[in-house]
């Protein structure tokens, strides 16, 4: 579903990442891990294509996303669902408008957008705040949130950057739990993360970056520790 093949982002003279090279397949759950600076972020940029790569190839469903024309980028995003460490709500909009916003943007009908998000909601445990907005809301209740917006269009990939990176210990579990529910119903799910230690409580998939290149690349049950 998705290939790197010798990626490098610049900035300028920085070389934010070099070389990077990997395949995701459709379904998998996977986890991009480093120290802060070592360059997830700006990977799962080039993914939905905030940033475009300086070299290489970035391939999603065989479409090279670096190539696509900017008045294509909308029909990317459409087949992705993308979660933030700061949550990105409308704060006046309540948590239900909010997960329709973009149904209705698309001009889905409002009995589909009541069904498909009272759907999303159910799954992230939230349907009987759908009237609530997000202030009313805690951190871990507004992420689930975001968890059930990137959801509610049924797309074949979730992006979360660092989605717990504003959350305590209980309240990151919790979210990667339910993460790993959306990629248990065959949705691939990428999530970046500097919190290795619950990552490892997982047992998925691990990208370990290092100053922008990839240095390990393993299935967290075959071995103890990827990190050292």
């Amino acid at each position: 579903m998705i290939k790197f093949k010798n990626v490098s982002k610049f900035y300028g003279p920085i070389k934010a990442l070099d070389n990077i090279n990997f395949e995701i397949e459709a379904g998998e759950m996977v986890f991009i891990v480093g120290p802060s600076g070592a360059g997830k972020s700006t990977l799962m940029k080039l993914l939905y294509r905030e940033e475009r790569n300086t070299h290489g190839q970035i391939l999603i469903n065989n479409i090279d996303v670096s190539s696509l024309s900017e008045d294509k980028i909308p029909y990317l995003r459409r087949r992705m669902g993308i979660i933030f460490q700061d949550f990105k709500l409308l704060p006046n909009k309540s948590i239900f408008d909010n997960i329709a916003y973009g149904l209705r943007g698309l001009g889905v009908s409002e009995f589909e957008i009541q069904k498909r998000v009272a759907g999303a909601l159910n799954l992230v445990g939230l349907l009987e705040r759908a009237e609530a907005f997000p202030d009313e809301l805690s951190g871990g209740e507004q992420q689930r949130v975001g968890i059930a917006r990137a959801i509610v269009q049924g797309p074949p990939l979730v992006i979360a950057d660092e989605p717990t990176g504003n959350l305590d210990p209980k309240t990151s579990i919790e979210i990667f739990n339910l993460l790993k529910s959306v990629s248990l119903r065959g949705t691939t799910v990428i999530v970046s993360t500097h919190n290795h230690k619950i990552v490892k409580e997982f047992k998925e998939r691990v990208l370990v970056l290092e100053d922008g290149k990839l240095v390990n690349d393993t299935l967290l049950s075959a071995v103890s520790n990827p990190y050292a």
